[in-house]
């Protein structure tokens, strides 16, 4: 079932052009680098939604999976994304979940 879930997503997401996610990728940008907390906290919460959708509904050989090391943490992981999020300007008109997806799987790519 969590499998269907997933794949359905992902399908969703990238087949149907005229369905928007809930926050693009510009908005999630401008609640990383508010001053405001309460905006922050819009992003830190973003982005683990995503994280914990992709790492636990995927099997562990999806492609759409990061490998984050054991150890890691949520502050560090969330740390590193936002990060990326402020230098990747090329993909912000992406949907945000596809942006977070993209950036995790850049900072913790999986060893072949």
């Amino acid at each position: 079932m969590q499998r269907l879930l997933a794949t359905i997503v992902v399908v969703v997401a990238f087949a149907s052009p005229g369905i928007a996610g809930f926050l693009g990728g510009k908005d999630l940008h401008g609640h990383c680098t508010a001053p405001s907390i309460d905006e922050r906290y819009i992003c830190i919460s973003y982005i683990m939604g995503v994280i914990d959708t992709t790492q636990h509904l995927l099997p562990r050989t999806d492609p759409g999976r990061a490998c984050i090391p054991a150890g890691v943490g949520a502050q560090e992981t969330i740390e590193k994304i936002i990060a990326y999020l402020k230098t990747d300007t090329e993909r912000r008109d992406s949907p945000a979940e596809i942006l977070i997806g993209h950036a995790l799987k850049t900072v913790y790519p999986c060893k072949s």
